[in-house]
């Protein structure tokens, strides 16, 4: 065999080892995405609004939630994963609640030690999420994917992370958040 059979012969190899592994992860992903698909989402069920793209600053009809799940949102910009130190506006959250973000909202002012237990279940989860203070909070936690909305009166880890996890990418869009 010349070393130009043995270049085209490896190539081959490899492109049929590429194509299965490829192949493989694909299955893998597709059954936890059915898996995940057939759990229920935690949380109270809420009606999901009509989701136009509004202009920054300008006027909308009201969420149907507070912190919203749904509704009018600013077309393009999103709030990014991660913890934020303040408020980001409800028009950008929502663009990325329907991206399939888990925005993980505490009330402003909330002691600090229990904040940091919040952080805690936030860091120990996996999944699009977005963790800030709120202003207008009723409870001291309120967790929210597209949709629903779960609120604690207490800081309660394991339900946080359940809840990210479980409802996080569950959105019309799969984009960044």
């Amino acid at each position: 065999m010349t070393s130009y059979q043995k270049s085209i012969l490896g190539i081959v190899i490899l492109s049929v080892v590429i194509l299965v592994g490829s192949l493989w992860l694909y299955d893998k992903n597709l059954k936890k995405s059915k898996e995940k698909a057939s759990i229920s989402q935690l949380g109270e069920k809420v009606e999901v609004m009509a989701s136009p793209h509004v202009e920054e600053g300008s006027p909308h009809a009201p969420y149907n939630s507070n912190p919203p799940t749904s509704g009018p949102h600013i077309g393009n910009k999103v709030a990014g994963s991660g913890i934020k130190d303040k408020q980001i506006a409800d028009e950008i959250v929502v663009h990325s609640l329907e991206h399939g973000a888990v925005v993980v909202w505490y009330r402003e002012g909330l002691e600090q030690s229990e904040v940091d237990k919040i952080k805690l279940a936030f860091n120990s989860s996996s999944g699009k999420k977005i963790m800030m203070p709120r202003k207008d909070l009723e409870v001291p936690l309120a967790l929210v994917s597209w949709g629903y909305i779960l609120k604690l009166n207490t800081i309660d880890q394991e339900k946080i992370k359940e809840f990210i996890e479980i409802n996080n990418d569950r959105a019309p869009e799969k984009e960044a958040i």
